[in-house]
C-alpha cells in the first residue's frame, strides 16, 4: 500500500494532474478532521485522460498521514493468523503471468511502498535465487520483517529507508498510485530501474466499481483514494514519465467484507513511447456506481426509518459518506452516534457529541448500525455482549 517519502507540498487543483486540462465535478464529499487531510473533497473528471481525481490536498500532508499508519491490516484479516495471505498469493500469480519467463534467471526486485510486504513474502519464497527489497516508511515494515524472519527468507530485506539507486530488474508499485497527490516521484522510479528493467503497477480497477459492490456506501470515493484510473489514463501517465506500456490484466482478490475487490495490473518497461490504448468511460462507470449505491441506500434507509431511531457505531469516514448524497443515514429522524473516544462531530450544521457505546445501547432500544470497516465483526460481538437480542446492521 502507499507509504511515500516526503516530496514537496504540491497542492491539487481543479485541473487534471496528468494533462493539466479543465475538469468537471461529479461528486462532493465532506469528512471530519483527520490530521491535515482535506475535509471537503470533490471528485472530478478529466475527459481527455478518462480519469477521475480528488481536487484537494497536498502531498506533504498525505506523507505525514501514511507515515503514521500501518494500513495492510486487511491482508492479516484474510490470512487469519497464517504467514501467507490469499490476497498476496493471487496477486503473485497475476504478476508472474504478466512477466512471463522473467524469473528464469536470478533478478533484483524492489517493492516501493510495500507496507507489510505480503507480496514480497510470496515472491521471495518462490524464487530463492533472486533478491528482494521492500521499502516503506510506515510502521508496517516491522511486521513484514518479522514475518520474513519467521519464514527464513534470507533473500528478502525490508526497510523504512528511502531505496537506493539500484539498478533493479523489476520495480513493483502495488496500490500506491491511487494515493499519490504528486506524480513527480515517477521520475525517481524510472531512475531506479536498469535499462532493461520492468515496472509493475497495480491499482483498483475503477471501471469495475459498479460490478463490485462493497458494504460501505460509496466506498470507492473518499479522501484516501485520490486517483481513479482506467488502463488508458494509467498508460498515459506512465508514458509521460518515460515508461512504455506492454500489457495489462484485470483480476479480483478476496477482501475483508467477504466479496471480491477489482484490481488492475499493468506492466511497463523503460521506453520513450507507448501504443495508444482506449478504455470504457470512467465517467459512465462512476455515474452508474453512484446511482446503484443510492438505490441500495434507499432500501436500507426505508428499513431503518421503521424504527424510532438508530445507534450508529463509528464517526469516521464511512459515517460521513453515509449522511449525504442520499446515503442510508441522510434522512433519519433520531440518530445517536457511538464512539469509544467521545468527540464532537458536525452533522450538517448541527454539532453533536458522541456517546459511549455501552451506555447508549443500555439507554436506547434502537438497532445498531456499524459503520466501522476494520474489525467490524469484533464490534458486532461487543454489541451482542451488551444486548444479545439487539438488531445489528453493517454499513
Amino acid at each position: 500500500m502507499l507509504e511515500t517519502w516526503k516530496l514537496n507540498s504540491t497542492m491539487r487543483t481543479d485541473f487534471c494532474p496528468i494533462c493539466g486540462s479543465e475538469s468537471h465535478a461529479i461528486l462532493q464529499l465532506h469528512f471530519n478532521q483527520k490530521m491535515r487531510l482535506p475535509e471537503e473533497v470533490v471528485i472530478r473528471h478529466c475527459a481527455s485522460d478518462n480519469f477521475l481525481f480528488v481536487a484537494s490536498g497536498d502531498q506533504a500532508s498525505y506523507d505525514e498521514y501514511y507515515k503514521a499508519l500501518a494500513n495492510d491490516s486487511y491482508h492479516a484479516e484474510i490470512a487469519a493468523g497464517d504467514l501467507h495471505s490469499p490476497i498476496a498469493t493471487r496477486q503473485r500469480d497475476h504478476v508472474l503471468n504478466l512477466l512471463g519467463e522473467f524469473f528464469t534467471q536470478p533478478k533484483t526486485v524492489l517493492d516501493f511502498g510495500c507496507g507489510e510486504a505480503w507480496l514480497l513474502l510470496e515472491l521471495a519464497s518462490k524464487f530463492p535465487t533472486s533478491t528482494f527489497l521492500g521499502s516503506d516508511p510506515s510502521p508496517g515494515v516491522r511486521i513484514g520483517s518479522d514475518r520474513a524472519i519467521a519464514l527464513g527468507l534470507s533473500n528478502l530485506s525490508i526497510s523504512s529507508e528511502k531505496p537506493s539507486c539500484g539498478p533493479y530488474d523489476l520495480l513493483i508499485v502495488s496500490h500506491v498510485l491511487e494515493h499519490l497527490i504528486d506524480f513527480d516521484v515517477l521520475g525517481f522510479w524510472n531512475s531506479l530501474l536498469s535499462e532493461t528493467g520492468f515496472l509493475y503497477v497495480e491499482v483498483p480497477d475503477a471501471v469495475r466499481y459498479p460490478t463490485h459492490e462493497r458494504l460501505e456506501f460509496l466506498y470507492y470515493f473518499d479522501r484516501i483514494h485520490v486517483n481513479h484510473f482506467t488502463p488508458q489514463s494509467l498508460a498515459r501517465l506512465l508514458t509521460l514519465h518515460g515508461f512504455e506500456y506492454l500489457r495489462h490484466a484485470e483480476y479480483e482478490f478476496p477482501y475483508r467484507d467477504g466479496r471480491d475487490y477489482p484490481a488492475l495490473g499493468m506492466l511497463f518497461r523503460k521506453g520513450s513511447s507507448s501504443p495508444p490504448i482506449s478504455s470504457p468511460s470512467i465517467k459512465d462507470s462512476a455515474t452508474l456506481y453512484i446511482s446503484k449505491e443510492q438505490q441500495r441506500a434507499h432500501v436500507l434507509s426505508q428499513q431503518l426509518r421503521t424504527f424510532g431511531g438508530v445507534l450508529v457505531w463509528g464517526a469516521g469516514d464511512n459515517f460521513y459518506r453515509s449522511i449525504e448524497n442520499h446515503g442510508p443515514l441522510a434522512v433519519l429522524r433520531n440518530m445517536v452516534v457511538l464512539d469509544k473516544r467521545p468527540q464532537a462531530i458536525m452533522i450538517g450544521s448541527q454539532k453533536r457529541t458522541t456517546e459511549l457505546p455501552a451506555n447508549a445501547i443500555q439507554r436506547y432500544p434502537w438497532p445498531v448500525v456499524i459503520t466501522v470497516s476494520e474489525g467490524r465483526n469484533t464490534i458486532g460481538q461487543q454489541v451482542r455482549d451488551i444486548d444479545p437480542s439487539r438488531q445489528i446492521f453493517f454499513l
